[in-house]
């Protein structure tokens, strides 16, 4: 989406004013149709799993617990925002449903469950895959899925002459391909992404300290920074040994006049390197893109933190946001990494994880 100021998200969400959602289970409009009384909606998303929603409600005489309204399987919709400005959350299906009985008091009902990439983690399989790319591979295996899904793939560089999905469930296997081309893995309602990360794109919106960003701690943490990747392999035809390198200043989408981890590490060290041995790979492209992948891996954990402001469907993973009134260091772009959106009794709020590989 194209960036927004606050003033305009603002204008377009009634001033935040009267937080409101919309829950569909099935083709039903649970709160139009059935007058549920629900408590709390949760919308959790992350580029590092399945995105989860619970919704909580009260249930005397447990009639919804009884019910086939919330059974696992049922597939559910969530729209999240205020008045009659909604922007749908997630596509999931249920999962979990966890009744609690108190001592005094109504009985409630926590209904959960995760987005439509949980099918990917269902069954493990033992198969090939010859002369493919790995975005390939991808792609043949959402063909595969249960809830159809649209897709938006980008193409992988190397062709690999074999590729084994070694009794591993589809999710963790593509997850595993995503990482060794330092690409992302998820799905956003009823579309597919297996993708290069967004860091170059504009920023959603501009947050300020005291202002509309209520809360910010971020940790510089140079722990596990390197300055150098080596990855080691084998050419089996040749014979020939393989080794593919990555060095600080390649890292992707890093900010100019800022220093990386590798930066700071090599200037009080010297040449920290990362040596991989155990990863198989086959040729001179192979290698070196698995070596920027880890230095990249490794380099976003150099800054990290979690924000909170007020409820805005906008901010969401894999998006980039701008925090203001922080310093010098920490006033500029993020990316963002986890999200939790939630609408109670207290109002609409969300939190938000952001990591960097600069400072």
């Amino acid at each position: 989406m194209d960036r927004m100021e606050i003033e305009e998200i603002a204008e377009k969400y009634k001033n935040f004013y009267a937080p409101n959602y919309q829950i569909l289970v099935g083709d039903d409009d649970i709160l139009k149709k059935h007058f549920i009384e629900i408590t709390n909606v949760t919308f959790e998303d992350t580029l590092e799993g399945a995105d989860r929603f619970s919704l909580s409600i009260n249930d005397p005489g447990v009639k919804w617990l009884d019910s086939e309204l919330f059974g696992p399987g049922k597939e559910v919709e969530i729209k999240m925002g205020y008045v009659d400005e909604l922007a749908t959350m997630i596509v999931g299906e249920i999962i979990s449903l966890r009744p609690n009985f108190p001592t005094n008091g109504t009985p409630q009902l926590e209904i959960s469950g995760y987005d439509l990439s949980h099918q990917f983690t269902r069954v493990r399989k033992q198969r090939p895959f010859e002369n493919v790319r790995d975005s390939e591979i991808v792609a043949s295996i959402s063909s595969e899925a249960k809830h159809k899904l649209k897709t938006q793939i980008e193409q992988t560089e190397t062709v690999h002459p074999h590729v084994v999905q070694d009794g591993q469930a589809d999710y963790d296997f593509i997850k595993g391909l995503a990482d060794r081309n330092f690409f992302e893995f998820f799905v956003k309602e009823r579309t597919l992404y297996f993708q290069k990360p967004k860091k170059d794109e504009s920023e959603i919106v501009t947050l300020k300290y005291g202002v509309s960003l209520l809360s910010f701690n971020p940790e510089l943490n140079t722990a596990n920074q390197v300055s150098e990747v080596t990855v080691m392999g084998w050419n089996p035809k040749t014979r020939e040994e393989i080794v593919g390198r990555a060095q600080r200043g390649s890292e992707e989408a890093r900010e100019g006049g800022r220093s990386s981890g590798g930066d700071m590490v090599e200037n009080q060290y010297g040449v920290v390197e990362e040596r991989i041995l155990d990863r198989p790979v086959f040729t001179q492209q192979e290698a070196d893109i698995l070596a920027h992948s880890i230095l990249n891996r490794l380099s976003e954990g150099l800054v990290k933190g979690g924000a909170e402001c007020i409820g805005i469907p906008e901010i969401r993973a894999g998006k980039n946001i701008k925090l203001e009134g922080l310093g010098n260091k920490f006033s500029r772009k993020y990316y963002i990494e986890r999200t939790t959106h939630t609408i109670s009794n207290a109002g609409y709020s969300t939190t938000f994880n952001i990591k960097e590989n600069t400072i």
